[in-house]
């Protein structure tokens, strides 16, 4: 393929804290207004329950209700879907990423970097990161607070394959207002250090600890410029398709990645 592309469907909705069915609801109200057939649908950080300090009895098990939803959803919409969720596992409690197709788990991702206070008093830390391919794309999945930490998100230049370790860094959210220029600062820098595509996804509303959120969801350009993104403190979705075409005549015209450390 020349020119393969993905199409991104990023849900931004409001998160009802520590109720999995008024969200879960939500999300398919929301989503019933797809105009085109998605590749990714794509949901915030902790999309089925948020943040609260109820989390200890909102985990799951790998295989919970919020997996399954995530999986009725691939089958219904035929595609790939997205989204992290409390997990417990050998009595520890992550911030799981999964990303399922209608049949199984095609990747997950345990947070690496735990925001301190709240989210380090529930959670343990995960340990490795999966880059995962669609349509010839190879996509980062990360999790808030891990774009603060340019190493744990750099990308990799190949030089005996004249390969990128990835094109897209994928980032869901649950990134508050009061923080909100720092949230986009750190999406536009990753973006041109990594000479990647950024999409990344946020919340609006409030959660359980009281930080209000304000969304903002948006797609970045590689060289930082914000090519598409949602109102803030309004739930919607935005439908858009990123095609290799430009990444990959950027990056042969503009090799900065050759001279990276």
């Amino acid at each position: 393929m020349n020119n393969p592309s993905v199409n991104f469907c990023l849900v931004q909705a409001d998160i009802e804290p520590d109720n999995k069915s008024v969200n879960f609801e939500n999300y398919t109200r929301l989503l019933s207004s797809i105009s085109q057939q998605p590749d990714i649908i794509v949901f915030p950080e902790m999309f089925s329950c948020g943040f609260s300090q109820q989390i200890t009895t909102m985990s799951e098990v790998t295989w919970g209700e919020s997996y399954l939803f995530l999986q009725k959803i691939a089958q219904q919409y035929h595609c790939e879907v997205i989204g992290s969720v409390p997990v417990l596992e050998n009595e520890k409690i992550f911030n799981r990423l999964y990303w399922v197709d209608g049949k199984q788990m095609k990747a997950s991702y345990d947070k690496h970097h735990l925001f301190f206070g709240c989210e380090k008093e529930f959670f343990s830390e995960g340990q490795g990161k999966s880059i995962v391919e669609i349509n010839h794309w190879n996509i980062l999945p990360l999790t808030c607070y891990d774009i603060r930490f340019p190493k744990w998100c750099r990308n990799a230049f190949n030089a005996k394959e004249d390969t990128l370790d990835y094109d897209c860094l994928l980032v869901i959210a649950n990134f508050p207002t009061s923080r909100a220029f720092v949230f986009e600062s750190l999406l536009r820098a990753r973006a041109i250090e990594n000479q990647a595509y950024v999409v990344a996804v946020n919340r609006i509303g409030e959660d359980g600890y009281n930080n209000i959120h304000k969304g903002e969801s948006q797609i970045i350009d590689p060289f930082g410029k914000v090519i598409a993104q949602l109102p803030k403190n309004e739930e919607g979705i935005l439908e858009y398709t990123l095609e290799k075409l430009y990444l990959n005549k950027l990056r042969m015209f503009f090799p900065v990645y050759q001279d990276w450390d």
